[in-house]
């Protein structure tokens, strides 16, 4: 497998407009969030499905970051659903059976139950997300997969926004990584597309990033 950079992959993230900045010197033209704030920096990860080539590439970046830091781990999940394509790309690479979790919790039909998929008690899972904050989210299925006596001890981020995730998770002793953070990305972005962002706009959105 040749070795894939980040900085190619910021590059070809750019060029396909996957990372969004805002120019509105004014917040409340900044992007709106699901939870109603605003905010000048976006990762739209819903835009890899549209580029299947450059999802292969991350995860086998991803691949890369679980060779360095020699993370273990008997399966891996995606926490819905930005996390899937990754946790269904990794597997598919490393041969690693994959399960997935249910948004909406238990179902009583069907193949009932809370997971989908094989795996024996006390397995560890290796999960994905796509964006994390503050990881309530991720706390979250940390818990569920829990209470079906599997254990995470590593979840895997495609982009950190560096608030309280990372001390969050490790409060309930799991380790995050992250491909890129929100700074790396709104750095490479003014310095790919030097004309694209007013000096307003810089200094309102340096500021809120701190």
């Amino acid at each position: 497998m040749n070795k894939i950079t980040k900085n190619d992959l910021i590059k070809e993230i750019l060029a396909k407009n996957i990372f969004i900045v805002s120019n509105a010197k004014d917040r409340n033209d900044w992007i709106l969030l699901k939870n109603g704030s605003r905010t000048p920096l976006f990762l739209d990860t819903s835009k890899f499905n549209s580029h299947p080539e450059l999802t292969e590439k991350i995860n086998k970046f991803i691949i890369q970051i679980i060779n360095e830091k020699h993370i273990s781990f008997d399966r891996v999940s995606g926490i819905p659903y930005g996390g899937l394509p990754f946790s269904y790309g990794v597997s598919n690479i490393l041969k690693v059976p994959c399960l997935s979790i249910r948004k909406e919790g238990k179902k009583t039909y069907g193949t009932a139950g809370a997971i989908l998929g094989d795996y024996n008690k006390n397995e560890k899972v290796l999960l994905f997300e796509d964006a994390t904050v503050t990881a309530d989210t991720a706390v979250e299925f940390v818990r569920r997969l829990k209470e079906e006596t599997l254990n995470v001890t590593d979840i895997i981020t495609i982009i950190d926004v560096e608030k309280t995730g990372k001390e969050n998770l490790l409060k309930k002793g799991v380790h995050l990584h992250n491909l890129f953070t929100w700074k790396e990305l709104y750095e490479f972005y003014k310095e790919e597309k030097p004309d694209a962002l007013s000096t307003d706009a810089i200094k309102i959105i340096d500021e809120f990033i701190k």
